[in-house]
């Protein structure tokens, strides 16, 4: 059976974008159910806290509840990994009026030395804590003076994860760059707390 060209071309045409299509909807799904499926988060107050604080602190957990092992780039750390800023975590902290504000952890005000990436290997089935002081983060909403009022409140922590560019690495640990980063944005739960105001 012998087909015009121009009926064979609209069908290949027609072929192609199904297989497309079809690709698309494949790849989408999974690679959300993959994220949620891999990374967990989760922030709680921190029962290590003796006593009562002025400000309270909490602990944000990430844990690896996938079947492969992660590396996360949490941020930067200064003076060889003296001093480490997990900055890629971010908090929004929502007031009893409903109002949400973003706060982002506090950095050197002037860096004139080495930085590097802070990054953190999780195997299969481990999680990493880092403690979480409201003390030392800021509201990015041009509020600088924020404090605290007494009254209920709702935390979330955010994660971006992101490779590292060759740029970004600095000449002798270049192959920084080639490990596959974690890449993809979670939120954990929503802790609802109260301050007192003591």
């Amino acid at each position: 059976m012998n087909f015009p060209k121009s009926c064979l071309k609209t069908l290949s045409i027609a072929l192609l974008a199904s297989l497309l299509s079809l690709a698309g909807s494949l790849s989408a799904v999974p690679q959300s159910d993959r994220v949620n499926q891999e990374l967990k988060m989760n922030i709680r107050p921190d029962l290590n806290e003796v006593g009562e604080p002025k400000v309270p602190k909490f602990r944000v957990e990430l844990q690896n509840a996938g079947e492969d092992d992660l590396i996360l780039n949490l941020g930067i750390t200064l003076a060889n990994g003296r001093k480490q800023y997990p900055k890629e975590i971010v908090l929004i902290l929502t007031d009893s009026q409903g109002k949400a504000r973003r706060f982002n952890l506090k950095g050197p005000a002037v860096i004139a030395g080495r930085v590097d990436p802070l990054i953190v290997p999780l195997p299969v089935g481990s999680t990493f804590s880092i403690l979480v002081d409201l003390e030392k983060y800021w509201a990015a909403s041009n509020e600088f003076g924020y404090k605290l009022e007494p009254g209920t409140y709702f935390l979330e922590a955010q994660f971006s994860g992101r490779g590292l560019m060759q740029q970004e690495a600095n000449l002798d640990v270049k192959g920084l760059a080639l490990m596959p980063y974690w890449t993809g944005s979670i939120t954990s739960n929503r802790l609802q707390f109260e301050f007192s105001g003591k």
